[in-house]
């Protein structure tokens, strides 16, 4: 039976809004009526292709990773527990903590109802979900064994967005720091120095060196500050235009990866979510090929995506994976010495496990070294270029003072 969302107005006037079945539009409208609600709008929550979707904002998109890997892990535990998959998904739509949550496991649910898959229902979503899960479900619903697959799924899916975010914070605050400096330095260059400095030029005195240089860093600001800050935002759309073309974008990720510091990170992180992916569908008995072609969708730099797709066409032109990735120069000797071992000893997908988790807490030691390390020496500076500023304004306060 499909499933509505809806928006409506109660007996008290108040909008309300959530999910209803029925088997069709008017039957929904007539339901909400027979509840004493005024419908609003009524859309089903169908799939991607479905033109009332792509009329309306609310559906499809990407997919909040908390929100679905949580959608697993209930769905695991309820299906352990004995209940069948349709069951399931109506306790877990019961149980929802938002409306997004209850709506995307109804979208899920309305396929099962129709007589389909859940890995079906999941390919049919119009909500964007990775490959992996799709074919993990797949080989987990064929081999009897799906809470254990999506244990493993929601698991993957939490430890990729960890790793996303390790990176992340360690560019946080730093850049808050940075931005913060800037426009505090901005400000009193472009209002308090000014201001102040007006007394010093009517007093026809020699000024200290610093004050002089401070002027006159204030002076550029007024006249060119405007046109910088146009520039930067004019420069910053374009790059981002000219970055939607795949082969631009390829080689920019590319640079990227040349960066001292943060190339080391990115390579880690995706190494990290590409073995993890990959271990975990061999695991699950996804064949090597398909595991493969998946596993590299993970892979958020798409420089080091497109060399593992050429790994997986060397593997398909019957070369092991070891050589595949000698061949294509793809990570460091400790995953090529790995991969190996796991191919000589049968247990490939183990091995790969261990490398995600080995790059795993190399990139978070390597995060909290630079965070120790640089949030100092950043402090440090700003501190500096405050105090100069300080200095230039109260150095020739102090001088005339003392002629008084």
């Amino acid at each position: 039976m499909p499933a509505f969302d809806y928006s409506a107005y109660n007996i008290t006037g108040k909008q309300v809004s959530g999910i209803i079945e029925a088997d069709s539009d008017r039957q929904a409208r007539r339901l909400l009526k027979d509840k004493k609600l005024l419908p609003l709008d009524v859309i089903e929550i169908g799939v991607s292709g479905n033109s009332q979707n792509k009329s309306s904002g609310k559906k499809g998109g990407r997919l909040s990773t908390f929100d679905f890997s949580l959608l697993l892990r209930q769905l695991a535990i309820l299906i352990q527990s004995g209940l069948p998959i349709e069951e399931a998904m109506k306790m877990t739509i019961e149980q929802a903590e938002t409306d997004r949550q209850a709506r995307i496991m109804q979208s899920w649910r309305s396929e099962i109802v129709e007589g389909r898959s859940f890995s079906e229902a999941l390919r049919r979503s119009p909500y964007k979900i990775p490959g992996s899960v799709i074919a993990g479900v797949g080989v987990g619903e064929e081999s009897g064994h799906l809470h254990e697959i999506l244990m493993r799924m929601a698991d993957e899916l939490e430890t990729n967005m960890e790793n996303r975010k390790t990176v992340t914070r360690a560019l946080i605050y730093p850049l808050t720091l940075i931005i913060t400096s800037i426009v505090v330095v901005t400000i009193m260059m472009l209002w308090v120095v000014p201001k102040i400095t007006v007394v010093f030029a009517s007093s026809n005195r020699e000024l200290p060196f610093i004050t002089k240089v401070i002027i006159g860093l204030s002076e550029f600001t007024q006249n060119y500050g405007l046109g910088i800050l146009i520039l930067a935002v004019i420069t910053f759309i374009t790059a981002k235009y000219l970055l939607r073309d795949s082969s631009r974008k390829i080689r920019w990720h590319a640079f990227l990866l040349e960066l001292p510091g943060l190339g080391s990170w990115l390579r880690m992180s995706n190494i990290a979510d590409w073995s993890r992916s990959l271990g975990i569908l061999l695991a699950s008995g996804v064949p090597a090929l398909a595991a493969l072609r998946i596993s590299s969708s993970t892979m958020n730099n798409l420089f080091l995506r497109e060399k593992m797709e050429a790994v997986t066409e060397s593997m398909r032109q019957g070369k092991s994976l070891q050589k595949a990735l000698t061949e294509h120069q793809l990570g460091s000797g400790f995953l090529v010495h790995m991969v190996g071992s796991g191919e000589a000893s049968s247990q490939l997908d183990q091995m790969l496990l261990r490398v995600a988790d080995y790059y795993s807490l190399r990139l978070k030691n390597a995060v909290e070294v630079f965070l120790k390390i640089f949030n100092p020496i950043l402090i440090i500076i700003m501190g500096l270029i405050i105090l100069s500023i300080v200095a230039a304004v109260m150095l020739p306060i102090m001088d005339m003072n003392n002629m008084i």
